[in-house]
């Protein structure tokens, strides 16, 4: 699975089950029940500083 960031967009590259995987290891590693959403916009903000 691929993962490409840039300051306006995030995208996933690869089959369905390395995607949900790739999202449930994010959730696990932040320990918090938090919508994807929020967790995106984080990612997009980390990568525009």
């Amino acid at each position: 699975m691929k993962k490409y960031v840039t300051p306006h967009k995030l995208q996933f590259v690869g089959k369905a089950w390395e995607i949900r995987h790739a999202l449930r290891q994010e959730k696990k590693r932040r320990g918090e029940n938090l919508p994807l959403a929020v967790l995106l916009s984080e990612k997009m903000l980390s990568v525009s500083k």
